[in-house]
């Protein structure tokens, strides 16, 4: 029996609901299960998604770089809908309920935002958008600064190691 073909809509429901499970950690056959597709179905789906993870950065990057850009995408919009969440003022729960609140409009967890924050700084990071770091330049232990030394006498070194070898 073949199967059903599906609409371009369809697809394109299909595609984001395996790429945000595939970010979450599922198995293709979990994903397979889960969304009444075939193996084959998820791999081919799978690899669309990647192309167009490929296609949307700016620069060429691997396709580990492209998924840790994604998952990040992906926590970030989770994390802005419960920092919206968060920030419901008691007054709107509580007349759903049919209450009064007498209390201040509540702000939003301060945490949701440290975490963004974070997810910004490791976007950064991956993609590069960050000044270099300055380095001072140390011996190999680290515990003294790097000496340069001069050409004459790597010259002089280099003499005495060859007379050593004879």
């Amino acid at each position: 029996m073949a199967a059903t073909k599906r609409t371009p809509d369809q697809v394109m429901r299909d595609q984001a609901s395996i790429a945000e499970m595939y970010l979450k950690g599922f198995r293709m056959y979990e994903i397979a299960d889960a969304r009444g597709l075939s193996m084959n179905q998820v791999k081919y789906d799978l690899r669309e998604v990647r192309k167009r993870w490929r296609q949307s950065s700016v620069r060429d990057f691997d396709a580990h770089r492209e998924e840790q850009l994604a998952r990040l995408d992906l926590m970030e919009a989770s994390l802005w809908r419960e920092w919206e969440r968060s920030c419901g003022s008691p007054e709107a729960e509580e007349l759903e309920k049919g209450k009064k609140s007498d209390g201040p409009p509540q702000t939003g967890d301060p945490r949701y935002m440290t975490v963004m924050l974070n997810i910004i700084e490791r976007r950064s990071k991956l993609l590069g958008l960050d000044a270099p770091t300055k380095l001072a330049p140390t011996n190999p232990d680290g515990d003294e600064p790097y000496k340069q030394i001069a050409p004459d006498e790597i010259d002089a070194r280099i003499h005495e190691l060859l007379a050593k070898l004879g």
